[in-house]
C-alpha cells in the first residue's frame, strides 16, 4: 500500500511518470474499492487549503516559469525542487488521510480489532455454512460470507450479538433477557423465536423474515441514530430496509423461501443478475466478472434445489440474455454470443 500511496501522491502533484501512471491505472482497475478510495483521497486533496503551507500555488508556478525562461540550468533545478516540494506535500496529505481513515475504520467497523476485544467472533467463508450453539441454547446457522460476534457468557439485561451477513436464528426463550441482534443502522429484538436476518453491507436491502414467534425490527438513521422506526413482525411477514431510498416496509411473504439457502435451495423472483451473482458467490464461493455492465440489471425468475453451480449457470444462461465462461474460480459473464 505504501507504493500505491506514493503513486497517488505523485499523481496529485502532477509529477507521475508514464510507467507509474500505468501502474496506478492497473491498481484502479483491479477493484471498485480501489477506485472509490482514490476518488475519496482526490476529493480530500482538492478541498485542502494549501496556502498556509505554500504561498499561492499559481504564483509559485508563474515564478518557476519565469526562472525557466531566464536560465536553462535554473529550469532544471527549479523543476526538481518544485516537483519534490509538491510531491512531499501530496505524500504527507495521503499519509495523513490514510491514518485518519484507518482510525475511523477502527471506530466504525464493528469487527475491527478495537471493537472485537473481549468478544467471540465466528466467521463463515463464501461457499460454506456454519452452525453455532450459544451458551444460552440459541442455535445460529450462518450463511457464506457472514460473521457474528458476541460475549461468551451474556451479561447485563440483554443477550447481545452483532451480525454482518446472513443467519437463521432459533433463539432460546428468556422473557427476562431479550435477545438483541445488532446490525448496521438496525436492530432485531426477540424473547424467543425463529427468524432469518439478511444484512450484507454491499446489498441495498436489509431483511428480517419471521418463521415463529414475534420480532421487533428497528431501523435507525443519522450519525447519532436519533431517528428510529420500529415494526413488529409475525410469521408470514418480512421487514425490509431499503438503503437506496431509506424506506422501511412490512411485506406479506412465504417465509420458507427466505430460509431455503440452509438446504442449498435458491429462489429468484424478478431478481437482478448482480444480486444473483452475489447470492451464488456466498453459496458456492466463486467470483463473478461482468464484461458488460448493463447485464447487472438483467432481471431473472428461477428456482433451484441443491444444484451444482455449473448447472445453475447453464440454466440461467438458457433462459436469459447472457453467456458465460469459467476460468478456475472465476465466472465471466458477457452478452449473448460472447462465449
Amino acid at each position: 500500500m505504501d507504493k500505491i500511496n506514493q503513486l497517488i501522491a505523485k499523481q496529485f502533484a502532477g509529477e507521475i511518470s508514464e510507467k507509474e501512471a500505468g501502474q496506478l491505472g492497473d491498481w484502479l482497475k483491479a477493484s471498485s474499492e480501489n477506485e472509490k478510495l482514490f476518488n475519496d483521497l482526490k476529493a480530500e486533496w482538492e478541498n485542502l487549503d494549501l496556502k498556509s503551507s505554500i504561498s499561492d500555488k499559481s504564483r509559485v508556478l508563474n515564478n518557476v516559469k519565469s526562472r525557466i525562461k531566464a536560465e536553462e540550468q535554473d529550469k532544471k533545478v527549479t523543476k526538481k525542487l518544485f516537483s519534490r516540494s509538491w510531491y512531499h506535500i501530496a505524500a504527507s496529505v495521503i499519509a495523513l488521510i490514510s491514518i485518519s481513515a484507518i482510525a475511523w475504520h477502527q471506530v466504525q467497523d464493528p469487527f475491527s480489532i478495537l471493537n472485537t476485544m473481549g468478544y467471540e467472533v465466528n466467521e463463515c467463508n463464501p461457499g460454506h455454512q456454519k452452525e453455532l450453539m450459544l451458551a444460552d441454547g440459541t442455535h445460529i446457522f450462518l450463511n457464506g460470507d457472514s460473521r457474528i460476534k458476541y460475549k461468551r457468557n451474556f451479561t447485563g439485561n440483554e443477550r447481545n450479538v452483532f451480525l454482518q451477513g446472513e443467519a437463521f436464528f432459533n433463539v432460546a426463550r428468556n422473557e427476562q433477557k431479550p435477545f438483541v441482534i445488532g446490525l448496521k443502522k438496525a436492530e432485531v429484538k426477540v424473547l424467543g423465536t425463529s427468524f432469518n436476518v439478511k444484512a450484507y453491507p454491499e446489498d441495498k436491502k436489509m431483511e428480517t423474515s419471521v418463521l415463529t414467534g414475534k420480532v421487533a425490527f428497528t431501523h435507525t438513521q443519522g450519525m447519532l441514530k436519533k431517528k428510529q422506526e420500529s415494526m413488529y413482525l409475525v410469521p408470514g411477514q418480512k421487514g425490509v430496509v431499503d438503503r437506496s431510498n431509506k424506506s422501511f416496509d412490512k411485506l406479506q411473504v412465504d417465509n420458507e423461501k427466505d430460509v431455503a439457502w440452509i438446504n442449498k435451495n435458491l429462489h429468484f423472483e424478478n431478481t437482478t443478475l448482480l444480486e444473483i451473482t452475489r447470492t451464488l458467490y456466498r453459496m458456492y464461493g466463486v467470483n463473478f466478472k461482468f464484461t458488460d455492465g448493463s447485464l447487472k440489471d438483467l432481471r431473472i425468475t428461477a428456482n433451484f434445489e441443491n444444484e451444482k453451480l455449473e448447472e445453475v449457470i447453464k440454466i440461467l444462461e438458457m433462459t436469459s440474455e447472457f453467456s458465460y465462461k469459467m476460468e478456475n474460480n472465476l465466472v465471466i459473464l458477457g452478452t449473448k454470443g460472447d462465449f
